[in-house]
Protein backbone atom coordinates (compact mmCIF):
# COMPACT_ATOMS: atom_id res chain seq x y z
CA UNK A 1 0.00 0.00 0.00
CA UNK A 2 1.02 3.57 -0.69
CA UNK A 3 2.08 5.74 2.26
CA UNK A 4 -0.56 8.24 3.38
CA UNK A 5 -0.31 11.65 1.78
CA UNK A 6 0.26 14.60 4.13
CA UNK A 7 -2.54 17.13 4.55
CA UNK A 8 -2.29 20.18 2.31
CA UNK A 9 -0.96 23.26 4.07
CA UNK A 10 -3.40 25.90 5.30
CA UNK A 11 -4.03 28.82 2.94
CA UNK A 12 -1.74 31.86 2.96
CA UNK A 13 -2.41 34.19 5.85
CA UNK A 14 -4.29 31.51 7.79
CA UNK A 15 -3.50 31.21 11.49
CA UNK A 16 -1.35 28.24 12.47
CA UNK A 17 -3.35 25.12 13.24
CA UNK A 18 -6.29 26.14 11.03
CA UNK A 19 -7.75 23.51 8.70
CA UNK A 20 -6.29 23.35 5.18
CA UNK A 21 -8.07 25.09 2.32
CA UNK A 22 -9.39 22.35 0.08
CA UNK A 23 -9.89 23.34 -3.54
CA UNK A 24 -13.50 23.02 -4.73
CA UNK A 25 -14.55 19.94 -6.66
CA UNK A 26 -14.52 20.32 -10.41
CA UNK A 27 -17.86 21.21 -11.93
CA UNK A 28 -20.02 18.60 -13.66
CA UNK A 29 -18.67 19.46 -17.11
CA UNK A 30 -15.06 19.06 -15.98
CA UNK A 31 -15.91 15.86 -14.15
CA UNK A 32 -17.31 14.28 -17.32
CA UNK A 33 -14.67 15.91 -19.52
CA UNK A 34 -17.12 17.64 -21.87
CA UNK A 35 -17.43 21.24 -23.00
CA UNK A 36 -20.14 23.59 -21.76
CA UNK A 37 -21.77 23.40 -25.19
CA UNK A 38 -21.82 19.59 -25.34
CA UNK A 39 -24.95 17.92 -26.66
CA UNK A 40 -26.76 15.23 -24.68
CA UNK A 41 -25.27 12.48 -26.87
CA UNK A 42 -21.75 13.66 -26.06
CA UNK A 43 -22.59 13.86 -22.35
CA UNK A 44 -24.00 10.31 -22.35
CA UNK A 45 -20.95 8.97 -24.20
CA UNK A 46 -18.54 10.69 -21.81
CA UNK A 47 -20.50 9.43 -18.78
CA UNK A 48 -20.43 5.83 -20.01
CA UNK A 49 -16.71 5.94 -20.77
CA UNK A 50 -15.93 7.43 -17.37
CA UNK A 51 -18.08 4.85 -15.57
CA UNK A 52 -16.38 2.01 -17.43
CA UNK A 53 -13.00 3.34 -16.38
CA UNK A 54 -13.77 3.75 -12.67
CA UNK A 55 -16.61 1.33 -11.99
CA UNK A 56 -16.18 -0.05 -8.44
CA UNK A 57 -16.66 -3.67 -9.56
CA UNK A 58 -13.60 -3.38 -11.81
CA UNK A 59 -11.33 -2.04 -9.05
CA UNK A 60 -9.11 -3.79 -6.55
CA UNK A 61 -10.60 -4.08 -3.07
CA UNK A 62 -8.37 -1.34 -1.61
CA UNK A 63 -9.47 1.13 -4.31
CA UNK A 64 -13.15 0.22 -4.31
CA UNK A 65 -14.32 2.87 -1.80
CA UNK A 66 -12.60 5.67 -3.74
CA UNK A 67 -14.15 4.36 -6.95
CA UNK A 68 -17.59 4.34 -5.33
CA UNK A 69 -17.20 8.00 -4.34
CA UNK A 70 -16.12 8.89 -7.86
CA UNK A 71 -19.04 6.92 -9.31
CA UNK A 72 -21.45 8.86 -7.07
CA UNK A 73 -20.03 12.13 -8.38
CA UNK A 74 -20.33 10.94 -11.98
CA UNK A 75 -23.93 9.83 -11.40
CA UNK A 76 -24.82 13.20 -9.89
CA UNK A 77 -23.15 15.06 -12.77
CA UNK A 78 -24.95 12.96 -15.37
CA UNK A 79 -28.29 13.34 -13.59
CA UNK A 80 -27.97 17.13 -13.81
CA UNK A 81 -26.52 17.44 -17.32
CA UNK A 82 -28.83 14.89 -18.94
CA UNK A 83 -31.97 16.70 -17.73
CA UNK A 84 -32.51 19.92 -19.76
CA UNK A 85 -34.31 21.77 -16.95
CA UNK A 86 -31.72 20.84 -14.32
CA UNK A 87 -28.92 21.67 -16.75
CA UNK A 88 -30.28 25.17 -17.40
CA UNK A 89 -30.55 25.83 -13.66
CA UNK A 90 -27.02 24.48 -13.14
CA UNK A 91 -25.65 26.66 -15.97
CA UNK A 92 -27.30 29.73 -14.40
CA UNK A 93 -25.65 28.85 -11.09
CA UNK A 94 -22.25 28.49 -12.76
CA UNK A 95 -22.67 31.85 -14.52
CA UNK A 96 -23.75 33.56 -11.30
CA UNK A 97 -20.77 32.11 -9.41
CA UNK A 98 -18.42 33.13 -12.21
CA UNK A 99 -19.71 36.71 -12.21
CA UNK A 100 -19.51 36.87 -8.42
CA UNK A 101 -15.95 35.54 -8.43
CA UNK A 102 -14.94 38.05 -11.11
CA UNK A 103 -16.47 40.93 -9.19
CA UNK A 104 -14.95 39.87 -5.90
CA UNK A 105 -11.50 39.40 -7.42
CA UNK A 106 -11.71 42.72 -9.25
CA UNK A 107 -12.92 44.92 -6.42
CA UNK A 108 -11.59 43.25 -3.27
CA UNK A 109 -8.91 40.95 -4.58
CA UNK A 110 -10.74 37.73 -3.73
CA UNK A 111 -11.50 36.16 -0.39
CA UNK A 112 -8.01 35.09 0.60
CA UNK A 113 -4.85 37.16 1.01
CA UNK A 114 -2.32 36.83 -1.76
CA UNK A 115 0.35 34.19 -1.60
CA UNK A 116 3.46 35.53 -0.02
CA UNK A 117 2.36 35.90 3.56
CA UNK A 118 1.46 39.55 3.97
CA UNK A 119 -2.24 40.27 4.08
CA UNK A 120 -3.13 42.74 1.35
CA UNK A 121 -6.63 44.05 2.12
CA UNK A 122 -6.93 45.82 -1.23
CA UNK A 123 -5.42 43.09 -3.40
CA UNK A 124 -2.99 45.48 -5.11
CA UNK A 125 -0.50 42.73 -5.84
CA UNK A 126 -3.24 40.65 -7.49
CA UNK A 127 -4.22 43.32 -10.02
CA UNK A 128 -2.52 43.45 -13.35
CA UNK A 129 -0.85 46.59 -14.68
CA UNK A 130 -3.17 48.70 -16.86
CA UNK A 131 -2.37 48.72 -20.57
CA UNK A 132 -1.56 51.94 -22.43
CA UNK A 133 -5.03 51.97 -24.00
CA UNK A 134 -6.67 51.53 -20.58
CA UNK A 135 -4.57 54.38 -19.16
CA UNK A 136 -5.57 56.67 -22.06
CA UNK A 137 -9.23 55.72 -21.62
CA UNK A 138 -9.04 56.44 -17.88
CA UNK A 139 -7.36 59.81 -18.50
CA UNK A 140 -10.09 60.76 -21.02
CA UNK A 141 -12.78 59.74 -18.52
CA UNK A 142 -11.09 61.81 -15.80
CA UNK A 143 -10.93 64.88 -18.09
CA UNK A 144 -14.56 64.43 -19.05
CA UNK A 145 -15.59 64.25 -15.40
CA UNK A 146 -13.58 67.38 -14.58
CA UNK A 147 -15.13 69.32 -17.47
CA UNK A 148 -18.60 68.24 -16.37
CA UNK A 149 -17.96 69.41 -12.79
CA UNK A 150 -16.61 72.79 -13.97
CA UNK A 151 -19.55 73.33 -16.35
CA UNK A 152 -22.13 72.44 -13.69
CA UNK A 153 -20.44 74.60 -11.04
CA UNK A 154 -20.08 77.49 -13.52
CA UNK A 155 -23.70 77.18 -14.57
CA UNK A 156 -24.95 77.25 -10.99
CA UNK A 157 -22.72 80.24 -10.19
CA UNK A 158 -23.93 82.11 -13.28
CA UNK A 159 -27.56 81.37 -12.44
CA UNK A 160 -27.07 82.73 -8.91
CA UNK A 161 -25.39 85.88 -10.22
CA UNK A 162 -28.23 86.46 -12.72
CA UNK A 163 -30.78 85.92 -9.95
CA UNK A 164 -28.98 88.44 -7.70
CA UNK A 165 -28.80 91.04 -10.49
CA UNK A 166 -32.48 90.57 -11.36
CA UNK A 167 -33.42 90.83 -7.68
CA UNK A 168 -31.34 94.00 -7.30
CA UNK A 169 -32.83 95.60 -10.43
CA UNK A 170 -36.39 94.70 -9.43
CA UNK A 171 -35.80 96.00 -5.91
CA UNK A 172 -34.45 99.31 -7.31
CA UNK A 173 -37.40 99.64 -9.70
CA UNK A 174 -39.91 99.00 -6.88
CA UNK A 175 -38.23 101.57 -4.64
CA UNK A 176 -38.17 104.12 -7.46
CA UNK A 177 -41.88 103.54 -8.20
CA UNK A 178 -42.91 104.23 -4.60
Amino acid sequence: PAPPRPDPPPGPGAPPGSPPIVPPDPDHYQLLGVSYTARRVEITRAYREAMKAIHPDRQRPERRSAAEEQAKKLNAAYAVLANPVKRQAYDRTIRANLVQDQLMSRYVGGFYPAAGGDADPFGANLRREATAAERREQAAADRSALVTIVVVFGGITLALLVALVVWGVLGALLRAAT
